[in-house]
């Protein structure tokens, strides 16, 4: 059996920068599911009242399906 490799994730900080916009807008738009391409990360409500949401954004799906970047290189440079 393979060894699994660890899976990246980005904070909801770390996403919004990417895109330059604000850490809220990728918090909401998970909670919402209403960011154009949001299979590329989940938001999970908290359990207790007063508790905080946790948020998984995968990297690789972030970047692919939302930002439009593979490895740092926006797709729309590769197709001049």
């Amino acid at each position: 059996m393979e060894d699994l490799k660890p899976v990246e994730t980005l904070t909801p900080y770390e996403a919004a920068r990417m895109i330059h916009a604000n850490a809220e807008y990728i918090r909401a738009g998970l909670r919402s599911q209403r960011l154009p391409f949001v299979n590329f990360g989940s938001a999970t409500p908290p359990k207790k009242p007063g508790g905080k949401w946790s948020y998984n954004i995968i990297k690789s799906k972030f970047l692919k399906e939302y930002a439009g970047i593979i490895e740092g290189v926006n797709k729309n440079e590769n197709s001049k």
